[in-house]
């Protein structure tokens, strides 16, 4: 029969720092807190490289959405008509109302669900232990 594994503890302190010290894991102690410190600089990498990208991508569409108003080479033209510009601004602005539109819808659901789990909540805090 073979030996019966060892149990990992916790380990020791530095008595110094009262932090814990590294030098004194064992190889499976070391082995996981290095898979854990791996893990959590990839989840903190993928989180920055999120917020990068989305930050790039809101920039792109801002830029696709006054590229109209530039030529080919990034100037403005010299007879721009008025009436492409004033048509854009109300386009956006249609857009605006419509964004402002889904987020007070999404508020108000937000309210209601909110609502509704206090109200399950309460209930469950008055319900007897025996049910």
């Amino acid at each position: 029969m073979s030996e019966p594994r060892k149990r990992l503890s916790p380990a020791a302190e530095n008595p110094e720092t009262g932090r814990l010290d590294a030098g004194n894991l064992n190889e499976q102690q070391q082995a996981l807190r290095r898979a854990m410190m791996d893990a959590f600089n990839a989840k903190k990498a993928r989180r920055f490289i999120e917020r990068n990208v989305n930050h790039i991508n809101i920039n792109r569409d801002l830029a696709e959405g006054i590229k109209f108003l530039f030529d080919e080479k990034g100037r403005p033209p010299e007879n721009m008509p008025l009436e492409e510009i004033i048509e854009e601004r109300r386009k956006i602005e249609y857009q605006l109302k419509w964004f402002e539109g889904i987020v007070l819808e999404l508020n108000n659901r937000l309210i209601r669900v909110r609502e509704m789990e206090d109200y399950a909540l309460e209930m469950l805090s008055r319900a007897s232990p025996a049910e």
